[in-house]
């Protein structure tokens, strides 16, 4: 508990939800996502699209972050985010970026 209460962990929560929030609220402009929701550190969107949870287009999504360094999976048509306390903005902006080129590449 003296851990998570510490002055670093919570700036670095506070650092990821400000985060989040501008990244969703970008987001929730493209034409491709139906909806945007953060909650903390946690981050979501839906695509506008219907997908199998578990099939192709969540498998291509999948291969396409990891050979973006991000390891991120795709439940159906929702990506989500759950980033360490310790996460920077560079490491975040990193996994911003692979969510925009993944999101363009699906038809």
């Amino acid at each position: 508990m003296e851990l998570l209460q510490s002055n670093e962990i919570q700036q670095g929560i506070r650092r990821i939800r400000t985060a989040n929030e501008l990244f969703a609220a970008e987001m929730k402009n493209n034409p491709k996502v139906t909806n945007v929701r953060t909650l903390g550190v946690i981050f979501a969107l839906d695509l506008n699209l219907q997908m199998d949870r578990y099939g192709n287009l969540r498998d291509k999504m999948y291969r396409a972050f990891m050979e973006r360094g991000v390891f991120l999976r795709p439940l159906g048509q929702t990506i989500y985010t759950l980033p360490p306390y310790v996460t920077s903005i560079d490491q975040l902006e990193r996994i911003f970026q692979s969510i925009r080129e993944v999101v363009d590449l699906i038809d």
